[in-house]
């Protein structure tokens, strides 16, 4: 059999299986089986689509031919079947052929025979492996001898220079900038910048243009302007390039008037930095769509995508990886060691914005750098950009070109670094991502071509100085050779591959476009855009939940544009000195508020399954009985939404989990006010987080629920001073509000009058009150308000229900209600201590009070919602609930035992019990009314 012949065999094959559909059977088939008909229709369709551009290895197609024949099963009807010849080579896959030929061209099936596949795992995984195996061969064949780099490629290479030039540029509106640009408005929020290619102009040495979005900050969202930045050399005038200045406007533009101005008219500002000085010109149509912060995709979210993904399947196609690969690595070198680079820089800092025609996909060509705030760093030429605590323990010497060797490790295997680690939960220094970069260069010397792996190599390594000669990476030399050693080799690569040049790379089609974004990457685009088809449920993503679980990993990383002059509160990365770490003695004389959520207990930061499968388990149970607060108003009925007031630290209110499909802050949330002393009522932003994580769980676990948002908060501990706020807090919340339920992540280790009396003036008014416990251990007891009686005091558990080690010693002559606390995933605002995504695990009593809280939400609107419908006059259980004694019976009730020293492990699947039915459930609650006092 030809080599043609076999690859024609192997195409027909692979096109079978892409298209299949399951067997119907009487039985369904297992998780196993599912998994391996998903991973098989995924191989072959990469494998089909590889096809078309490699050349087949007739080796490799025989073995995978043979697999195939002994996977097929082609049964006829007993009678004579003149497409099945045993003389033939593989003559079941011969067959199987010429029955799909004739079903193409005849109108009616080919009769008496059925092809079906071996049940037989051996033979599926066989299949699938020599599949594998025929995509990383592929992958080694794409590389073809390429000349070295020689002296006169750096002279007669145009583009080497390109960014010598644009470095000028940047410094100047570096400068610029930061001198001019001063927020009067307190809502801007940053800067994004495109990165451009190289542009063939005659005038380029004396005017370049930037593209642009400007972040504008409100209370839900991050508003984007558009804008364009040309620069004009002073000693080079080109008068006729640009346009003439608005009539009447000062030869100054102040920057902040101009965005805040400009914002909703739907055009490109346009700004032209001549001598120093800003001009308003007249604005041009807008080139892209984009008008909010989370309308946009982050790289991070391509990466997240990677990690749901099973098999050999990857979230963005080898040539959408390979051309993005050259795009970011040549539009970046300008930027490289300068102050517009920070070395924090990593793939949550590339974005894609949409595009301003309805439908079509960012373009992948177009990437965006988007900066938390104008570059603070002196403009000084020595080039590191890292301060010099960090930068005298670096090994590499220039950290940005370290951060962009990383992140075309990272692109290869769309795969975070911190993931790659051999430890991901271990200490971590200013030299871990280089040493796990070294190890991920190992592999993609064997999984990648060789230009891609010298050209990461050469940026990993510092493969850019001259041999023998003391060199700053501003240097002409340095940024030829740079452009020689890793730019032309990613270049190298998709020539080879494709035929491209860095030039044609400007030019993409939409179809082209598509290509290169692939169906996933398509998928996470138009998910994170809020243009996702929710039918689409292939390419190895997770089959549709009946409920939407908190525990899954986030869904995107959106860059963060807050400004840290906004926010500069607490230190990203320094811990507290009134948090007390498990284990430590606590001393008297300490009299702070804490917030108890562990953060700073090790591995804390990490989900553990366990905690996933808990908190599933009862939001499965939950919404099984529970119906959400959208579906109830919709329905007819008067129906009274419970409501929670959560006091913390504020919120996130641009956490993109907190964000409706239409980009609106989530209804459920009906007021969020700041009662810090200080502080007006509308600063509620949350600046540590922990009042975002709380949030995230009550949310989720109540599910039908209004919340109301008390700001007693700004930092991790709180002084007696700000008692009174708290207490400011708790009467609002009650007589203003009028909440049935609050929950309180904190805790005292003193008395204090305002509070206690507010605590009492919100239990007489039936108010049910949680609280945490602590986290000190058996060094302390239980903290106020937690102590305090008729409060709900809530203790924390791991995953299996075992108690944590940071509770407090259980009260024997109190219930020590406890559950899930550990490693538990919640929302988290972008960029806080240095995490970048909108999701974090964290640990503590303060983690186990919302979801206990939400609780005891959950179990009052489900007893509305049965009693809606109810003829007035009927004895209804929910007014009954509100009293703190009845709710106390009935979470006992799901006490299942007690476990470790005396805590009483809450279980709710043994009220919310998906075998029962809604009046089943029901009657529970008024079976434990009636047997109250037996």
């Amino acid at each position: 059999m030809s080599v043609d012949d076999s690859q024609g065999l192997l195409q027909s094959v692979l096109g079978f299986f892409v298209r299949r559909r399951p067997e119907k059977s009487a039985q369904p088939a297992s998780l196993r089986s599912r998994r391996a008909e998903a991973w098989l229709r995924t191989e072959a369709f990469l494998q089909q689509e590889a096809a078309e551009y490699e050349e087949p290895d007739p080796e490799r197609i025989a073995r995978t031919l043979r697999a195939f024949e002994d996977y097929v099963q082609y049964n006829s009807d007993g009678e004579s079947d003149p497409g099945f010849r045993h003389d033939m080579p593989y003559p079941k896959l011969q067959a199987m052929r010429n029955m799909m030929e004739r079903r193409s061209h005849d109108s009616i099936p080919y009769p008496g025979a059925t092809i079906r596949v071996s049940k037989r795992k051996r033979d599926s995984d066989t299949v699938i492996q020599e599949l594998s195996n025929m995509d990383r061969e592929a992958r080694k064949r794409r590389v073809l001898a390429r000349e070295e780099p020689n002296a006169a490629d750096n002279v007669e290479e145009p583009d080497a220079d390109f960014a010598v030039l644009m470095r000028r540029h940047l410094v100047s509106l570096d400068d610029a900038l930061r001198k001019h640009w001063v927020c009067v408005c307190q809502k801007c929020s940053g800067l994004s910048v495109r990165l451009s290619l190289p542009q063939h102009k005659k005038d380029f040495n004396a005017e370049t243009s930037f593209e642009v979005f400007f972040g504008v900050r409100s209370p839900v969202e991050t508003a984007l302007q558009e804008a364009k930045i040309t620069i004009k050399d002073v000693q080079n005038r080109m008068r006729s390039a640009s346009e003439p200045a608005i009539s009447g406007a000062s030869e100054f533009a102040h920057i902040c008037q101009s965005i805040t101005e400009s914002l909703g008219q739907r055009n490109c500002l346009h700004l032209a930095l001549e001598g120093g000085i800003f001009q308003r010109l007249r604005p041009q149509p807008k080139t892209f769509g984009g008008e909010q912060m989370s309308r946009t995709v982050s790289l991070s979210a391509l990466f997240q995508r990677q990690q749901e993904l099973r098999g050999s399947s990857s979230a963005l196609p080898l040539k959408g990886k390979r051309i993005l690969a050259v795009i970011l690595a040549t539009a970046l070198l300008p930027f490289l060691e300068t102050p517009w680079l920070q070395p924090s820089f990593n793939h949550s800092n590339i974005l894609f914005v949409e595009p301003l025609q309805e439908g079509e996909l960012p373009d992948i060509t177009k990437p965006f750098l988007a900066m938390e705030h104008i570059p603070i760093v002196s403009a000084g030429r020595s080039g590191s950009g890292v301060s010099t605590d960090s930068s005298k323990h670096m090994v590499h010497p220039n950290a940005t070109v370290l951060a962009l060797g990383i992140l075309l490790c990272e692109l290869h295997y769309c795969t975070p670094v911190q993931l790659m680690a051999k430890d991901p939960h271990g200490p971590r220094n200013v030299n871990s991502d280089y040493y796990t970069s070294l190890d991920m260069l190992k592999s993609l010397e064997v999984d990648a071509g060789v230009d891609y792996y010298l050209a990461t190599k050469a940026c990993l390594q510092w493969e850019y100085y001259p041999p023998g000669q003391q060199a700053d990476f501003e240097s002409v030399d340095v940024q030829r050779l740079f452009y020689q050693n890793v730019i032309k080799r990613l270049e190298a690569e998709i020539f080879k591959s494709w035929g491209l040049r860095i030039q044609n790379l400007g030019s993409f089609d939409p179809r082209q476009n598509e290509l290169c974004w692939g169906s996933i990457g398509q998928e996470v685009v138009r998910h994170q855009t809020g243009k996702a088809d929710h039918s689409d449920t292939n390419n190895g993503a997770h089959p549709p939940m009946p409920y939407r679980s908190i525990s899954d990993a986030a869904p995107a990383s959106y860059s963060s544009f807050h400004s840290d002059m906004a926010l500069r509160i607490a230190g990203p990365t320094q811990s507290s000195p009134g948090l007390q770490l498990r284990g430590q003695p606590v001393e008297s004389s300490t009299k702070s508020l804490y917030f108890f959520d562990a953060s700073h207990q090790t591995g804390s930061e990490q989900e553990t399954p366990l905690s996933r499968q808990w908190m599933d388990s009862l939001l499965s149970s939950i919404y099984h009985h529970v119906d959400p607060l959208d579906a109830v108003n919709a329905g007819r009925g008067t129906f009274e939404p419970v409501r929670i007031a959560i006091l913390d630290s504020g919120f996130d209110p641009e956490n993109p989990l907190l964000m409706t499909e239409d980009h609106q802050l989530d209804p459920r949330i009906k007021d969020a006010r700041s009662f810090v002393h200080g502080t007006a009522q509308h600063e509620i932003r949350d600046e540590i987080g922990h009042g975002t994580h709380a949030l995230g769980l009550l949310l989720n676990v109540a599910t039908c629920a209004d919340i109301y948002i008390a700001r007693i908060a700004n930092r991790e501990t709180l002084d007696r001073n700000t008692y009174d706020d708290i207490a400011k807090a708790l009467n609002h919340a009650v007589s203003e509000w009028k909440v049935d339920i609050i929950s309180m992540s904190f805790g005292i280790r003193e008395y204090n009058e305002p509070m206690k009396t507010a605590i009492s003036n919100a239990l007489h008014s039936q108010t049910l009150l949680f609280a945490a416990a602590s986290n000190d251990g058996a060094n302390l007891g239980r903290a106020f308000p937690a102590k305090y009686p008729s409060v709900f005091c809530i203790h924390s558990t791991d995953g299996n229900g075992n108690p944590s080690a940071f509770n407090p010693t259980a009260d024997d002559k109190d219930v020590n209600f406890s559950l899930l606390g550990e490693h538990v995933s919640s929302h988290w605002p972008i960029g806080k201590n240095g995490h970048k995504e909108p999701v974090k695990a964290m640990s503590g009593t303060s983690v186990a009070t919302p979801i206990a809280a939400g609780l005891a939400a959950a179990i009052l609107s489900f007893v509305r919602q049965q009693e809606q419908h109810m003829p007035p006059g009927s004895e209804l259980l929910g007014p009954w609930l509100k009293d703190v004694h009845s709710m106390d019976e009935v979470l006992k009730s799901m006490v299942k035992q007690r476990r470790g020293a005396g805590y009483d492990y809450i279980t709710p699947h043994l009220l919310f019990d998906k075998r029962a039915t809604r009046e089943e459930v029901y009657d529970k609650i008024k079976d434990i009314r009636r047997h109250l006092y037996d």
